[in-house]
């Protein structure tokens, strides 16, 4: 008699352990639908014009070129949520002076757009937009192959060595790059651009 109440008293906290594995499983299940989710998306829109709508889980908010998104995945105690933030194109700077007919020094003169010519051409089209993806080491401009096979996974064609960040970019040497990523990312008019 003693047993069975000592049993009857136990069972319920037996039996919240004996599911608590599944739950958590269920939660981690959930968790990880909502990050592939929240990162793929943010993949498919990183350095895009405009970021597209997102999926009908998410919600996304937009700060300027920076935009955040938010996947819930799950219902009740199971529910899930994950944030990720990504920055859409950013527009060259301007120093506009009006629309005087000479640019302005060193910069890029919105009204004037066309203030700089170069003679410089490339041996490839540069690609429409990137992908938050360095190009492999046995690819490194991504233009033998790489990009075509992956681009459209990757969201975008993969980044060079010299645009992984500002100072790559403002050391590198236009004259080995295989196709135009002057100003990219907004890092300036290349200075030994125009020397051709």
């Amino acid at each position: 008699m003693v047993g069975l109440s000592i049993m009857g008293a136990a069972a319920p906290s037996m039996l919240q352990m004996s599911i608590a594995p599944f739950e958590a499983q269920k939660r981690a299940q959930n968790l990880g639908v909502a990050e592939s989710t929240a990162v793929t998306y943010a993949a498919q829109n990183e350095g895009a014009v405009t970021a597209a709508a997102p999926p009908s889980n998410c919600v996304k908010t937009e700060n300027g070129s920076a935009v955040t998104v938010t996947c819930t995945e799950g219902e009740g105690k199971y529910q899930q949520s994950v944030t990720r933030s990504f920055r859409l194109q950013v527009p060259p700077a301007c120093d506009n002076d009006g629309n005087n007919g000479h640019g302005n020094s060193g910069g890029y003169d919105c009204s004037n757009p066309s203030n700089r010519s170069s003679t410089r051409t490339f041996a490839y089209e540069t690609p429409k937009k990137f992908s938050g993806h360095q190009c492999p080491t046995y690819d490194p401009w991504g233009v033998y192959g790489f990009n075509d096979q992956n681009a459209k996974a990757l969201g975008g064609a993969c980044k060079p060595a010299i645009l992984w960040t500002q100072t790559s970019y403002v050391l590198s040497d236009p004259s080995a790059w295989l196709y135009d990523v002057n100003n990219h990312n907004g890092w300036g008019y290349h200075s030994r651009y125009d020397d051709v």
